[in-house]
């Protein structure tokens, strides 16, 4: 069964709101460190250090984040290989 459009938009506001408020603290944090106009995900971690289903659910977040951009950078470079030429000589 479907949640009542109302349930669904309370539940929007609410996730965020709790994501504009979390921003802004990580923003006030990483001024504090000095590092203006730059968000450091050590910093969300910071925040959210004791509770710690957010915490592990960050860190796995932000693991397989490196993961993919390691794939898609390893994927990319065989792209490259592939279409340059071997050789001097033209693939096809």
């Amino acid at each position: 069964e479907q949640p009542l459009p109302e349930t669904v938009e309370v539940m929007d506001d609410i996730v965020c709101e709790f994501i504009s408020r979390l921003t802004e603290q990580v923003v006030v944090l990483s001024e504090r460190r000095g590092k203006k106009g730059k968000l450091a995900t050590e910093d969300l971690l910071f925040l959210v250090r004791k509770h710690p289903k957010m915490y592990f659910r960050a860190k796995e977040l932000i693991r397989m984040d490196k993961e993919i951009k390691k794939a898609n950078k390893i994927s990319d470079t065989i792209d490259a290989l592939g279409k340059a030429p071997a050789g001097g000589a033209a693939q096809t």
